[in-house]
């Protein structure tokens, strides 16, 4: 396991000789992928050639800090903290299966330090929790008891409460976008979290769960142009096909 430093490492991608009102994305990446990934894979790159006022931060938020309780520290009083100060227009954080729960888990925390969170084939708990959402018959029936705080046992019981509770609200999910490949291995839970969002922040694709799947879903929301003031002004993007 890599050490865990405080600082955390991140490394900066500016883009220095753009134009427009800047905007910031934040990478997490997944178990196992190292800081470098998102270059390695491309995803900077297909920034940088659609012309976007956007610098980057790809921070390694690997699996020592989620098991040592403080990737969220960590993550807001290094990365986002210092980033507010600079007055970016919106800050957004990018996150494949462990670093979607990551981002998806901070902006439930904090969610108005934030503009929104693309999610790629995420990570949303253990199976026994989902398990136990579909033989209650859903999440609106589900009730799991009494959820200890600052649990590592039942981290994910207080995320599906969370999307239990923003199911019933919506409005928490406007700035929320998810794809994933309809062969990934933790599809079940992707899709329990999708009939909750508006189906119009979905992308389900054929693949699995994998960069391969990954890079396809980054570039059709780059495309599909979710970064915008107009989208981030509560406007509903095109509907896209499950």
């Amino acid at each position: 396991m890599q050490p865990v430093r405080i600082p955390i490492e991140t490394i900066e991608y500016d883009a220095r000789d753009i134009q427009g009102s800047r905007m910031l994305f934040v990478f997490l990446p997944g178990r196992g992928d190292s800081v470098t990934v998102f270059q390695k894979e491309g995803l900077i790159q297909a920034v940088r050639e659609r012309r976007l006022p956007v610098d980057v931060i790809a921070v390694n938020a690997h699996v020592g800090y989620y098991m040592n309780g403080t990737v969220f520290t960590r993550l807001r009083e290094d990365v986002i903290q210092p980033s507010r100060a600079r007055a970016y227009s919106q800050i957004w954080l990018i996150g494949n299966s462990l670093g979607g729960y990551g981002s998806l888990t901070y902006a439930r925390e904090h969610p108005d330090e934030i503009t929104g969170v693309v999610l790629l084939g995420p990570f949303l708990g253990s199976q026994s929790v989902i398990h136990s959402i579909a033989e209650a018959g859903g999440l609106e029936k589900w009730n799991p008891g009494e959820i200890r705080m600052n649990t590592e046992e039942q981290w994910d019981k207080h995320l599906w409460m969370w999307v239990k509770d923003c199911g019933q609200q919506k409005e928490c999910f406007r700035n929320i976008y998810m794809g994933y490949g309809r062969d990934d291995r933790f599809s079940d839970a992707q899709a329990l979290l999708a009939s909750s969002m508006p189906s119009g922040h979905v992308i389900v694709i054929d693949g699995g769960h994998s960069w391969s799947t990954w890079k396809k879903l980054w570039l059709t929301f780059l495309d599909d142009k979710i970064f915008t003031a107009r989208n981030v002004s509560g406007a509903t993007p095109a509907e896209r096909a499950h």
